[in-house]
């Protein structure tokens, strides 16, 4: 029964994490569709703030239209009324007092222009609020004038016009419709210079929301991209430095979940792998080490004459077999240092270091091999460089390694320069060791701290099996500092490296 109850309680939570899982799946958004809704975002917010200027432009170009086309054609005709009327008004006096026939005529055209003008403004009117006063001056024109002459026909000498206050009140008529056209257009420049200021309003609105918006996207695509760009770099960078079990986790979407998991999985892959092959060579070293132990031993009873006399021949070819043995104990001891450097295990115990007594005592160490190359090894004065923190033995071989290689790959005459200096700010160490020989080729550079990777110009004429400044590297960055190779100006390279002068 209670297991019954497990096996179903246990079927329930995995049913709980299978629909968890694929909710939160199902909410994950790609990179694809990430861009698509900011673009469409971005387009809605253009397109409605485009669209919001065309409207207002449109009422503006439309009010503007009337202002030119129609209030302006009206203040025009009416000044023209008023000129008109004057007209008429003078020729029909001149045409009773002179009795002059052209007067008459005068009079006729005057009256032709007034009647031409006022039936344009009554037309151009029936748009505008003017359009009740036009039409009672129309009126009130009319119902004089067909009291007064016949139509068609001027006025005779001394038939009567119309009086001196009828002409007044059109005049005043004609007055307050050109008033009220003018306040038509006040009233429309009015809105023109409101909407203007809305148009102004919107788009200045709508380009802080795109800038905005601008911003939001160019944040969600730094975070989308460059930053599991640069994180997947950095991951990148640990595999070359040979730091494999470091798993990473991409947020920006579905594409870098899926990268993320195969990078995991690579890195995963290539740490069983290295772990494999740093046992197999400890492994290895070991299994060689006891019976070199015993030859070696074999080789030097023989040498001492244990077993009897030697002769010169002999004792030249158990020297060979020595050195052979000695240079096979070398590997193995730098296989052996990779190992113990690889364990996770390891513990330091660091002590505070001479840093001047630590470079003298190795550059001792090669005093006789650059005589013997008659190379220069320069060393400057260090006496003011502060302590350092660290195990005397791994420091030295750091030393060791970096110096022996600059003497090893220096030509005769060549000169091996050792600097330091400080850096206060990072409390830390910084040296260089230069040489003068062939350098490294560019392609090159970013591969010489690989293990067990040997330059072109050093393979098959060089001792070695490229593990000493894979060492090195791993020493160094086990204390926080940074190891770098750069060619010279002339010739030669310079190796830089940190270390640190607290623990």
């Amino acid at each position: 029964m209670t297991a019954g109850l497990s096996f179903a309680k246990i079927n329930r939570q995995d049913l709980y994490r299978h629909f968890t899982e694929g909710r939160t799946m199902g909410l994950k958004i790609g990179i694809q569709q990430k861009l698509a809704l900011i673009f469409f975002m971005f387009f809605l917010i253009f397109s409605g703030t485009v669209a919001i200027l065309l409207f207002n432009v449109q009422r503006m170009v439309e009010t503007t239209e009337t202002i030119v086309t129609t209030n302006n054609k009206i203040d025009e005709l009416t000044d023209t009324l008023k000129a008109s009327l004057l007209d008429m008004e003078e020729n029909h006096k001149k045409l009773n007092i002179l009795k002059k026939e052209r007067y008459s005529e005068y009079f006729e055209q005057a009256k032709k222009t007034f009647e031409d003008a006022l039936q344009q403004a009554v037309q151009l009117s029936l748009t505008t609020g003017s359009n009740k006063a036009w039409h009672d001056f129309e009126f009130s024109y009319s119902r004089h004038r067909a009291g007064l002459w016949d139509k068609g026909a001027p006025p005779e000498i001394g038939a009567k016009w119309v009086t001196e206050l009828v002409v007044s009140k059109w005049i005043a008529d004609i007055s307050n419709t050109k008033r009220l056209n003018k306040q038509e257009i006040e009233k429309a420049m009015r809105g023109l210079n409101e909407r203007s200021r809305i148009s102004v309003r919107n788009g200045f609105y709508g380009f802080c929301i795109s800038i905005l918006v601008g911003f939001v996207g160019i944040w969600v695509i730094t975070r989308s991209f460059f930053s599991p760009l640069k994180t997947l770099a950095q991951a990148l960078k640990r595999i070359s430095m040979d730091k494999l079990n470091q798993p990473i986790n991409l947020k920006g979407g579905e594409e870098f979940y899926e990268l993320a998991a195969s990078y995991n999985d690579m890195s995963r892959q290539l740490n069983e792998e290295e772990n494999i092959r740093n046992e197999f060579i400890a492994t290895l070293s070991h299994e060689i080490r006891t019976p070199l132990s015993s030859i070696r031993e074999s080789v030097n009873m023989i040498v001492e004459e244990v077993f009897g006399p030697v002769n010169d021949q002999q004792r030249k070819f158990l020297g060979l077999a020595n050195d052979q043995i000695q240079r096979i104990n070398t590997l193995l001891n730098y296989l052996l240092n990779v190992a113990v450097l690889e364990s996770s295990g390891r513990k330091k115990k660091s002590v505070r270091l001479n840093t001047r007594q630590l470079i003298l005592r190795c550059t001792k160490t090669f005093a006789s091999l650059a005589a013997k190359k008659k190379v220069r090894l320069d060393t400057e004065d260090t006496a003011g460089c502060p302590d350092l923190f660290g195990v005397p033995e791994e420091l030295q071989q750091v030393f060791v390694n970096i110096i022996g290689n600059a003497i090893k790959y220096s030509p005769e005459n060549g000169t091996v320069k050792v600097s330091c200096t400080k850096d206060i700010k990072r409390k830390y160490l910084l040296f260089q060791v230069s040489d003068t020989g062939p350098g490294i080729a560019d392609d090159e550079l970013s591969l010489v701290f690989t293990k067990y990777y040997r330059t072109k110009t050093a393979r098959g004429h060089v001792d070695g099996v490229g593990l000493g400044l894979a060492i090195c590297r791993k020493i160094i960055t086990s204390y926080g500092g940074r190891i770098q190779v750069a060619n010279n100006a002339d010739r030669g390279c310079t190796f830089s490296f940190s270390l640190p002068t607290r623990s």
